[in-house]
């Protein structure tokens, strides 16, 4: 009975998981090019130290270059 309960929660929490983390990868790539360049200037102009903060800048930067490489320059 243990080990079965044991297994189902760990299901679940993997499951959760899942959604979660897939959830999250969208955002950036979801914003138009006007709204990512703004986010883009913000990160520049701020400096953030918040670790989310700096966190979410990065991923901005890496959505920059991934545009820049397909021909859209407007980070």
């Amino acid at each position: 009975m243990k080990g079965s309960y044991f297994v189902f929660n760990k299901i679940i929490f993997i499951l959760f998981l899942s959604a979660v983390l897939s959830g999250c990868k969208n955002g950036i790539s979801d914003l138009s090019h006007q709204e990512l360049a703004s986010k883009n200037d913000q990160c520049v102009t701020n400096e953030p130290t918040a670790p989310g903060r700096v966190t979410a800048c990065e991923n901005i930067k890496k959505e920059c270059l991934k545009r820049r490489k397909q021909g859209v320059h407007f980070c």
